[in-house]
């Protein structure tokens, strides 16, 4: 039986899309991983067009009983992809979500849940996962939205592993891991730098951890990746000297991975 991990932010323009695409991604390229990533923006999805991605069926034909969900799967990049409808003209009741998903939860090691940054939407989201993770930018305007997503999953009782630090670019002038460890009270799990190289790959509609598997972003999202795959994070040279990490996110995940991967799959 799989498991479900939804990405949440209460702000737009976090790169939140990115980072469930290229979780999904390197899950399954990288870890050999069964991945069904969802488009879970049920008002302005864009996981297709990321990707390029054509399709005729959607989540919201699913959601609408127009078919079951399995015709709006598709496999792209070593995933399969759900996407969801941009122009969809009945109302759908997002709430359906966690049922349609459950029953595919068993063909699937991960599946990985993009959600809204709107709050009624979000909400759907939260309610089908397993899991939740926070993904945020580290300046105070998105810390306090990011913090406000993160209570919603604590009001319904979904676990929340940790936070997602994205577009890290001047760390003088943002905060860092300290602060918005103690700002959430949740452990900061990847600080992934904002890097020009994604415009490129997203240009070329290829994830980047397929388009630049060495680029900085690739690498720090497939350290976060392999701890939720259940693999020991390689420590460097210097670490093994003298006997410790030097960055705390390494030793966040390593303690997700043990909790997390050794409870859900052993």
């Amino acid at each position: 039986m799989g498991v479900t991990l939804s990405f949440i932010s209460l702000k737009g323009g976090v790169g939140k899309t990115t980072i469930a695409l290229e979780t999904a991604s390197v899950l399954a390229n990288d870890f050999g991983k069964k991945v069904l990533l969802v488009d879970g923006n049920f008002s302005a999805p864009n996981i297709h067009l990321y990707l390029d991605l054509k399709h005729d069926s959607t989540l919201h034909n699913a959601l609408n009983g127009d078919n079951g969900l399995h015709a709006a799967i598709y496999e792209i990049y070593g995933m399969d992809v759900v996407p969801a409808s941009l122009n969809f003209q009945s109302t759908v009741d997002p709430y359906k979500l966690k049922k349609i998903l459950e029953k595919h939860k068993h063909r699937y090691d991960f599946i990985i849940i993009d959600s809204s940054p709107h709050h009624s939407e979000m909400l759907p989201a939260i309610a089908a996962a397993d899991k939740i993770f926070v993904v945020t930018t580290p300046d105070d305007v998105t810390l306090n939205t990011s913090m406000k997503a993160a209570s919603l999953a604590k009001k319904n009782n979904v676990p929340i592993e940790g936070v997602i630090i994205n577009k890290v670019r001047h760390p003088r002038y943002e905060l860092d891991l300290e602060e918005i460890e103690k700002s959430f009270e949740l452990p900061v799990l990847a600080r992934i730098k904002d890097n020009k190289k994604l415009i490129e790959s997203y240009h070329q509609k290829v994830p980047i951890s397929v388009y630049d598997s060495m680029n900085e972003i690739s690498k720090e999202i497939k350290r976060f990746a392999g701890s939720l795959a259940g693999i020991r994070e390689q420590r460097g040279f210097l670490s093994k000297l003298f006997g410790k990490d030097f960055k705390k996110e390494s030793v966040n995940r390593e303690l997700m991975r043990q909790n997390f991967y050794e409870s859900q799959f052993k």
